[in-house]
């Protein structure tokens, strides 16, 4: 058992230094441990959420062998349209497990190592950038191929540097935690940094029992991208009706940022919306979202799938994660996935014990909440990896939380 434990542990915490970039995989070699996880599974109970998970993996591989078996034995198809099994990789393999460690000593070691890393490192680029040059070479991103993924990450960071911030409340934390955060806004990626301050925003909701504010909160993306799609949705039919590429014109006017929010309100968001009005029940099947020209199916009413016989792997995907999975696994992909979403916010809610970590578990959780509306955040490995990582982590430790066992007494015990 010990050596068991220093192998398992010492793999997970591998990992979770190595989130602090994504030019090495470091980070992914968890998913290598999911057959022995199953073999020698130590724990007697799996926590709800963590059930639910499985649920919707084994939904989430059923789409990819009636879509594209040969997916699962392709590189290519893990760090791009199967990145859900890289991210989820943590939540899946170390839950199963239960052993004594020094949990908050590691994530301290963790903070503080990925704090000095990358605050030498934005010193250096602060040394180096050329400030005349294009965005690409002003904005930080450091050890990341995507400025998305330095910020998602970075959110992630912040998340547990605001939660040592309000529980120690001292000069120390609360630099740390601004340092952490002025290296986030240089990424220029707004939606890790808007994430970041609604996640903060929601967790006070959560902790002050503000439960009608925290659901406004969550409503408003909703009715954004409702209104997105009420906006660019027609666009998208009336060009889709005159040739099989969509694509919007973007003047030489308009910078980059916005270039991205135009492409996403007339192409991204639409193009998704339109796959899941053609097989709204179980989408059109995992992977076929950028596997164009489409070349829809329909197998019986309301449920087709994507005939087009050239089937990639590529970074194209809906900017939106919600919309994305209704593309391609429809109604009950979302609805099984949001159940295990929900599932786990009761859970971390719950948490009495660690209120350090607790704290940086749900305002990361709010985080990737928020962020996913406006990328496809909630299977991106740079963002949900440190998440997973710490919460697999955290479940892996044991006398951390305990469920409630309800049982039904007999007459017998009330006299």
């Amino acid at each position: 058992m010990e050596l068991q434990k220093k192998f398992i542990l010492g793999l997970a915490l591998i990992s979770l230094f190595g989130t602090v970039t994504n030019y090495v995989y470091f980070s992914p070699l968890l998913t290598l441990l999911i057959p022995l996880g199953l073999y020698v599974v130590n724990k007697k109970e799996l926590q709800r959420p963590v059930a639910w998970l499985y649920g919707f993996l084994l939904l989430f591989l059923v789409s990819v062998l009636l879509y594209h078996p040969r997916s699962l034995i392709e590189f290519g198809f893990y760090r791009r349209d199967g990145n859900f099994i890289i991210s989820y990789a943590p939540l899946l393999i170390l839950p199963l497990f239960s052993f004594e460690f020094q949990l908050r000593k590691y994530f301290r070691k963790f903070y503080l190592f990925a704090l000095t890393l990358h605050g030498l490192l934005f010193i250096y680029h602060l040394l180096t950038a050329n400030i005349t040059g294009n965005i690409s070479t002003i904005t930080y991103g450091s050890l990341f191929y995507a400025r998305n993924a330095v910020g998602g990450f970075l959110s992630g960071l912040g998340a547990l540097g605001f939660a040592y911030w309000y529980h120690r409340r001292n000069k120390k934390e609360l630099i740390y935690f601004l340092i952490v955060f002025v290296v986030l806004l240089a990424t220029y990626s707004r939606g890790s940094i808007l994430g970041l301050v609604l996640g903060i925003m929601a967790w006070h909701y959560v902790r002050t029992d503000r439960t009608k504010t925290l659901i406004v909160l969550l409503i408003i993306p909703v009715l954004f991208t409702a209104g997105s799609l009420m906006i660019g949705y027609p666009y998208y039919t009336d060009r889709l009706a005159a040739q099989d590429f969509v694509n919007k014109d973007v003047g030489d006017g308009v910078g980059q940022k916005n270039a991205n929010v135009m492409i996403r309100v007339f192409y991204t968001f639409p193009r998704a919306w339109y796959m899941f009005l053609e097989s709204p029940i179980l989408g059109n099947g995992v992977g076929s979202y950028d596997d164009r020209p489409y070349d829809l199916k329909e197998i019986v009413p309301y449920l087709t799938y994507n005939a087009q016989p050239q089937k990639s792997h590529t970074n194209a995907h809906a900017h939106h994660s919600y919309l994305h999975f209704i593309a391609e696994q429809g109604i009950v992909g979302l609805a099984l996935f949001l159940t295990f979403w929900t599932s786990l916010f009761l859970y971390l809610k719950r948490i009495k014990t660690q209120p350090v970590i607790r704290d940086y578990l749900i305002i990361s959780f709010f985080a990737i909440t928020f962020a996913s509306f406006t990328a496809n955040r909630v299977t991106t490995p740079a963002q949900m990896l440190p998440f997973t990582i710490s919460l697999g982590l955290f479940l892996m430790h044991k006398e951390n939380y305990k469920r409630v066992k309800i049982r039904v007494l007999d007459r017998k015990e009330f006299s």
